[in-house]
């Protein structure tokens, strides 16, 4: 098998690798930086892989190339195949593993980054990558490798996917008792007096910001936020400092009352939540030599351990 696999010339891991850059860059200039001679390379190696395994590895969109279905499995193959060669250099070495765990931004701030001491030692001591992203974009990595784990939307797992499932966010209300005066908390449940404070809202478009501008807007007859972030994050940051009120998920309260936040919860959105899963890549798992179960159940009980579903 082996050696028919090198009877013929066209396969190396130079094209191999050049063709991962090419799937994982999207496009062969970005995979190239611009560089118009390493261009015509990938160019003509990617041509090469497709000689050699006599199938068309990409399709034409547009002026752009992109990954046939066979080109997407061979990118996945050659990523598995690197990770693979890379664990071992690694566990030559005696050199830690490294475990890639992917959410968004608030998601890491608030979920992950507190208990990533527990996270490293569950795992072996081992290395520790955070990326953050979109549910969506975080679930196409975990499908491609790229990511060991992610805490994303329950929703956005294709159905038959490993998951498991961590917390249920809910949203309450916020506002500094400087930007209150001399007002009860209380205050804070009245729509008549939302439209009194300033508001920090979300300018990303997402689910979340038009269900609360929508209900602002049903509430108070129209909403206008003073300042428009990209996370809840700045929002967060925002209300401490008494600029506006905004609404937070609750896995991001911690420490706000002592710093005279008043925290009420948010009628219109009593029954909204979002649930938070924990996904995972099976085979990147297994590869680094763990009991899938054992990892994900003991990752599962470190990172839900603050709240309850």
């Amino acid at each position: 098998m082996i050696k028919e696999l090198f009877s013929r010339s066209g396969l190396s891991l130079d094209r191999l690798r050049r063709f991962l850059e090419f799937a994982d860059a999207g496009s062969i200039s970005k995979a190239a930086s611009g560089d118009g001679n390493l261009q015509s390379q990938i160019s003509r190696q990617i041509a090469e892989l497709e000689e050699y395994f006599e199938t068309e590895l990409t399709v034409r969109r547009g002026k752009t190339l992109a990954l046939s279905p066979a080109g997407r499995r061979l990118s996945d193959l050659i990523r598995e195949q690197f990770q693979d060669l890379y664990d071992f250099q690694l566990e030559q070495s005696s050199q830690s593993k490294t475990f890639s765990i992917g959410a968004g931004a608030s998601i890491l701030e608030w979920l992950v980054i507190p208990t990533i001491a527990d996270i490293r030692q569950l795992l072996g001591n081992v290395t520790l990558q955070l990326s953050s992203r979109r549910s969506g974009e975080l679930v196409e990595d975990v499908r491609d490798g790229k990511l060991d784990f992610a805490v994303v939307r329950e929703d956005a797992i294709p159905e038959g996917l490993p998951s498991e499932p961590l917390v249920v966010v809910k949203f309450v209300l916020c506002a500094s008792r400087k930007l209150l005066g001399n007002k009860p908390a209380s205050s804070l449940d009245d729509p008549a007096f939302w439209k009194k404070l300033p508001f920090a809202a979300n300018a990303g478009g997402g689910q979340l910001d038009r269900t609360f501008r929508q209900a602002m807007v049903d509430a108070c007859g129209s909403f206008q936020p003073v300042i428009e972030c990209d996370s809840l994050l700045q929002i967060r940051e925002l209300v401490v400092q008494g600029t506006c009120a905004g609404l937070l998920a609750h896995i991001g309260t911690n420490g706000l009352a002592e710093k005279g936040v008043v925290l009420r919860e948010f009628a219109p959105l009593k029954n909204y939540g979002r649930a938070l899963a924990l996904h995972w890549n099976k085979r990147q798992i297994r590869r680094r030599g763990e009991e899938e179960d054992t990892v994900k159940n003991k990752l599962r009980k470190v990172l839900s351990r603050q709240w309850k579903r």
